[in-house]
């Protein structure tokens, strides 16, 4: 496997960014804008990012037996021991974009019964006892790192004020780095059950640092990513429509899966496009997501639970799973000033849930 782990508090993991405050304070003032124009819009209050909702499905994470000792860590310290699970999987723009178009797809996990797994980094986190992870169908982020979002999501704001996608796409051209904020536009567009979803960027791990991922083990999901592509004569509801036909029929089952950091020079905590060499550093799997037929993954109550009144947010979790990096660190107070302006807009609050029974 080659040399030892990183350890999360090396001084090497987060280095310092300059007017780090500065550029999240001008974040929360951007995603604000974006939300905003999206109630000019629809008269509705949607997160920043994430929008369209495609299907919201509840499972299990059930921990691997017989982990190693770098394996065992946090939430998966326990092997064998299994936990309820809710997912929300959404295309990654800001706005509510046709299916038919091409960009990132993404879903956030809910753990609940978080229990005896060590501290919690947030009130509500203790609250609830859950476990909130993040997904993507892209190992990098384009967004690089935090001066990086602050950058492309000043274009972002001033073009979908304006509705001029033609400006903001001539100005991303202009960019050094134009081929990586482009790359997004490239992913496949296949059927959700076939996408191996990554967290992007890293995380502590108990003592150590990864990256999580979830590889799709089912043939028939497999098979699926390979076939089941949308294009231009797809229905613009696509993705919607073809996840409440598949949980109507089938189970769903992906490995969870870590990619531990061991050499900082090649796996950049702080440079999120930087991809890390699978080859080189394997994903391990250290459980199993199951997610079981016969469900109304598009159920209209329980898919306007989660729009109005649920949260997601990677800092309310354990100790042992601290988001790391700037793109992280922002994360922490941006995720909650975009709920807090949609409380605002929606006249609705939003509840911290502790059990999957409170999900419809």
């Amino acid at each position: 496997m080659g040399s030892a782990p990183i350890k999360w508090n090396d001084k090497g993991v987060e280095p310092e960014v300059p007017n780090e405050q500065q550029k999240i304070e001008q974040m929360h003032n951007l995603i604000n804008k974006v939300q905003e124009h999206n109630f000019s819009q629809h008269r509705h209050g949607f997160r920043g990012t994430h929008v369209k909702t495609q299907a919201i499905v509840k499972g299990q994470l059930q921990v691997a037996s017989n982990l190693s000792p770098e394996l065992a860590q946090g939430l998966f310290g326990k092997g064998g021991k299994t936990f309820p699970i809710a997912i929300r999987y959404a295309n990654e723009p800001s706005w509510l974009q046709d299916d038919r178009a091409g960009a990132p797809r993404g879903c956030g996990m809910k753990v609940f019964n978080v229990d005896d797994a060590g501290a919690f980094l947030d009130p509500t986190g203790e609250e609830t006892h859950t476990q909130d992870f993040t997904f993507n169908n892209a190992p990098i982020l384009e967004l690089t790192d935090l001066p990086t979002t602050v950058e492309i999501f000043t274009l972002r704001e001033k073009y979908f004020k304006e509705n001029d996608w033609e400006t903001l796409r001539a100005k991303l051209k202009e960019r050094k780095d134009s081929e990586l904020q482009f790359a997004p536009t490239q992913l496949p567009n296949n059927h959700f059950m076939g996408y191996t979803m990554y967290s992007q960027s890293a995380y502590r791990f108990g003592d150590y640092v990864v990256k999580y991922a979830l590889f799709p083990t089912g043939k028939f999901q497999q098979e699926l990513g390979e076939k089941a592509a949308v294009n231009d004569n797809s229905d613009p509801e696509q993705h919607s429509l073809w996840l409440r036909e598949y949980f109507q029929a089938n189970d769903a089952e992906f490995d969870f899966r870590v990619q531990l950091c061991r050499n900082l020079e090649q796996q950049s905590v702080e440079d999120c496009s930087q991809q890390w060499d699978e080859e080189k550093y394997p994903f391990e799997t250290v459980g199993k997501v199951v997610l079981p037929k016969g469900q109304d993954v598009f159920d209209s109550k329980r898919r306007a639970f989660w729009d109005e009144q649920m949260k997601l947010n990677v800092w309310y979790g354990l100790e042992a799973h601290r988001p790391l990096g700037s793109a992280n660190r922002l994360r922490k107070t941006l995720y909650q000033a975009s709920l807090k302006k949609r409380e605002e807009l929606n006249a609705t609050k939003v509840r911290a849930v502790k059990s999957i029974e409170e999900i419809p």
